[in-house]
């Protein structure tokens, strides 16, 4: 039974994230007037498959992935509706649509998640930890962190990113205190792996709506920012391949999720990251195709259709190897 529930978590997340996607540039190319000969979720032998109008809907065996077929898309068609023959701006917004969808979703959940939750954390000091009291004892429980140094805090995760480079320096904290801003100097204190921390406890928030609201709004702005840190550390070397995930990697993490929010949460994490990373200027990618067209607008002309095929079916290639080697990996984390 835990087998079935597993396999369904799985088939779920990645299905439904792989129809929003598709469905976006589905949405986009019906919009614009494209004519669509294929919608399919996922690869692989067909286990359904139902002709519409002018459209063939279908679900394939292996749900890692999906299609839009469109007339005029690998191969240039005269036809009326060919995605060829539509006009440059419509091209790029088709192709993006399916990232926009993926991380608009992401956006909006996250949001709606963060304010219901009941989760949002103040950055009220509600405990100064013993260990910290000599180096904290200027704070008080109840103080209002505002600032750290230049940084200014919203949420709970600032007070960590203030505190990261801080080397164990003194550091200025202003603080509210009895409806006054107080500036205080304190000491941070040495935590596990080098980090440096205040010491405190921050309280959970005990407010209205729009409060929630606030707070739901920053911890949704942080975690857009963390995709962005990631590709960060990623294109700089500081994030090696070894450490990457593939289906196999999100499947195990998706297995471990216990309870809605944490699978939700997952399945904003994971959206969020498809879309971004689709953005991609990677052939193979939607931004690589992205960056063709833009191409083709500032020549005038599109290149050659062998030529842009052939970049494709490279860049096709190399993510397939590279999702196999990422696999590869993963069955080999997961059995040691």
């Amino acid at each position: 039974m835990n087998f079935l529930i597993n396999a369904a978590k799985v088939i779920f997340l990645l299905g439904f994230l792989v129809f929003i996607h598709e469905g976006g540039h589905f949405l986009a190319a019906r919009l614009f007037k494209v004519k669509v000969e294929e919608f399919s979720i996922g690869f692989g032998h067909k286990i359904f498959s139902k002709k519409g109008k002018e459209t063939l809907y279908s679900i394939g065996c292996i749900p890692f992935g999906g299609y839009v077929k469109m007339t005029g898309e690998t191969e240039r068609s005269e036809e009326d509706g060919a995605f060829n023959k539509a006009k440059l701006w419509h091209r790029i917004g088709i192709v993006s649509a399916g990232a926009i969808v993926n991380i608009l979703f992401a956006i909006i959940v996250y949001f709606i998640l963060s304010v219901c939750s009941g989760y949002n954390i103040s950055t009220t000091v509600s405990e100064i930890l013993p260990e910290a009291r000599e180096n904290v004892s200027q704070i008080e429980v109840g103080d209002k962190i505002l600032k750290i140094n230049d940084t200014k805090i919203r949420i709970k995760t600032d007070i960590a990113k203030a505190l990261k480079n801080s080397n164990g320096e003194e550091l200025t904290v202003l603080v509210e205190r009895n409806n006054e801003n107080i500036e205080l100097k304190v000491k941070p204190i040495k935590y596990e792996q080098g980090a440096y921390i205040l010491g405190i406890q921050v309280a959970l928030i005990e407010a209205g709506i729009g409060e929630k609201i606030y707070y739901a709004f920053w911890e949704t702005a942080d975690f857009l920012g963390s995709i962005g840190e990631s590709l960060k550390l990623l294109f700089t070397g500081n994030v090696s391949i070894e450490q990457m995930t593939g289906p196999i990697g999100i499947s195990e993490i998706v297995v471990k999720t216990n309870g809605m929010y944490n699978f939700i949460y997952l399945l904003c994490l994971i959206s969020l990251s498809l879309g971004v990373t689709n953005l991609l200027p990677i052939p193979a990618l939607d931004g690589g195709r992205i960056v063709l067209l833009i191409i083709e607008g500032i020549r005038g002309k599109a290149l050659k259709e062998e030529i842009e095929l052939g970049i494709q079916s490279a860049g096709f290639l190399l993510l397939i190897l590279f999702s196999i080697y990422i696999s590869y990996k993963d069955i080999l984390r997961i059995a040691i």
